[in-house]
């Protein structure tokens, strides 16, 4: 749980009506969590920005935060609360809580989902990165759909996001971006994590993006093969055509033409976006590859569970024709954090590209391979796509 009103309540009353973000909004409650009888805030905020986890278990031996593969021991005071010193100051953070050894859940902090698990997650507000927080502009919608796959034989779950503008305009049909989340992480991902539904109304109440419509599916597609429930991520391919396309150009006024699509995703979402939209060019006018990779590095490795065979990136071809490309991909936008772990994965796309002579957009953000660098990935390349 967080502590921000210490901090904005030095603001003026207007603003804070105004621009005010609920930093605490999660998948489960958009308000924050009250502590309850025997439970403190979870996370104190200092005036100069830091702050200090605190988690109350009085009959503990240890507790410990493990973050970014860190672990921090906390330490207990005479009331039996176990406190330590929040080592970062970014944006959102997974953390995982140990007490004795065991892993748990708290309900004290906000929970996400991703690395294919519910997850807690600390989110701290930075003025300067108000781009994603809620403010006094017209909002859009954000629903829950669910739709037959013929590809699975269950039925899936998508999110879509449409813009204010949409419900008003009732005769106008509004492009439509694919857009796809990361490895261990679901439909939901880019609304409570990334928060791209508050930085589209931002930008398109700005005027720095055409309002268009965002569908969000799950790329952990699921099957069977063998007896054997698996994960295999060359089916949103097949799904997204044959399944979620037709249904969502069925139910929302979107476009049904390359000019009024486009795809993009991060990290595994990436190389869906590379795989699918190299192999499909007449059916998206631009691609965004976020933390990306243009080759398939998932299918042969150990995130592969349906074991195809590695290195043969067919959809690579159309780089060979750099006329071709730039025909069809008018916008290509690559970008990265400049800590990512996967850094030697980019420089090889990026020696690729060179070599083919293949003009794109290419941008670095400070950060990680994490939302707080996806969040500005989304932003920029919002502000580039459906213009003629």
């Amino acid at each position: 749980m967080y502590v921000a009103g210490r901090m904005e309540m030095k603001m003026e009353k207007n603003k804070i009506s105004k621009e005010k973000s609920n930093i605490n909004e999660q998948i489960l409650a958009f308000n924050q969590v009250l502590p309850f009888e025997g439970q403190v805030e979870a996370v104190a905020l200092k005036e100069d920005g830091s702050c200090r986890l605190r988690f109350y278990a009085p009959n503990a031996k240890s507790v410990s935060v493990l973050i970014e593969e860190t672990k921090y021991l906390c330490v207990k005071n005479q009331e039996g609360i176990w406190e330590m010193a929040y080592p970062s100051r970014k944006g959102i953070q997974y953390v995982q809580l140990f007490i004795d050894d065991t892993e748990f859940l708290t309900p004290m902090l906000p929970i996400t989902y991703g690395y294919s698990r519910p997850y807690n997650y600390v989110a701290l507000y930075k003025p300067e990165e108000s781009f994603y927080q809620i403010k006094d502009v017209p909002h859009g919608s954000v629903r829950r759909e669910f739709f037959f796959s013929e590809v699975t034989g269950e039925w899936e779950s998508c999110v879509v996001y449409t813009p204010y503008i949409y419900e008003k305009e009732t005769d106008r049909v509004f492009p439509v971006l694919y857009l796809q989340h990361g490895h261990g992480e679901n439909e939901i991902g880019w609304t409570n994590s990334g928060k791209v539904h508050f930085i589209l109304d931002n930008l398109i109440a700005e005027g720095k993006a055409v309002p268009f419509v965002v569908v969000m599916c799950n790329g952990m597609v699921q099957t069977v093969e063998d007896g054997r429930r698996i994960v295999n991520f060359r089916l949103l391919e097949k799904q997204l055509f044959q399944d979620v396309m037709p249904f969502v150009e069925g139910k929302f006024r979107v476009g049904r033409t390359k000019k009024m699509r486009a795809m993009a995703g991060l990290s595994m979402g990436s190389v869906q976006t590379s795989m699918i939209g190299l192999s499909h060019p007449d059916s998206f006018s631009a691609l965004g590859i976020f933390s990306g990779f243009m080759r398939d590095i998932i299918t042969g490795g150990e995130l592969d569970m349906s074991h195809g065979q590695p290195g043969l990136n067919p959809h690579l071809a159309l780089l060979e024709d750099k006329e071709e490309f730039v025909r069809q991909y008018p916008v290509c936008f690559r970008a990265m954090g400049t800590e990512d772990p996967f850094w030697e994965h980019f420089a090889a796309d990026d020696e690729m590209l060179k070599q083919k002579q293949i003009p794109h957009i290419r941008k670095e953000y400070p950060g990680a391979h994490d939302w707080n660098v996806w969040r500005m990935c989304i932003y920029d390349f919002a502000q580039l796509i459906f213009k003629d």
